[in-house]
């Protein structure tokens, strides 16, 4: 496969992290340690499955890897959301995270129909002529 790091969506995700890592270290209360360490490991369990799976063997190894990427996004999300309810990060932290991870949700999940789409074509190359 090629190279990960020409992926868009894995440029975005690693800054998704950097910025996730940014809101757990301005978390200070004891009682809130589980939530910033869920939030870290979510938030690097995208670029990392996203890279992972660029470096299979096939397109179906590749999108299993990215679904599980856009399962670990929309946990971030959840984290996230309960983050800002407990105010463990300020509101406006949470809207800038909370954006970047719905655009890397979306462009995980339109890499994923683009790659389905191509695979259905090599498996019936009479229906695209």
């Amino acid at each position: 496969m090629s190279d990960p790091s020409k992926l868009i969506v894995l440029e975005k995700a690693h800054e998704l992290f950097e910025r996730v890592h940014d809101a757990a270290e301005s978390i200070r209360k004891p009682h809130h340690a589980d939530l910033k360490r869920h939030l870290l490991k979510t938030a690097l369990s995208i670029p990392s499955n996203i890279a992972e799976g660029r470096r299979k063997k096939s397109q179906h190894e590749f999108l299993r890897f990215l679904d599980i990427a856009l399962g670990s996004n929309g946990e971030l999300e959840t984290q996230l959301r309960a983050a800002k309810n407990c105010r463990a990060i300020p509101l406006t932290m949470h809207s800038e995270l909370a954006k970047r991870a719905e655009e890397i949700g979306k462009m995980l999940t339109g890499l994923m129909r683009r790659i389905r789409e191509d695979l259905q074509q090599l498996d019936n190359p009479e229906a695209t002529g």
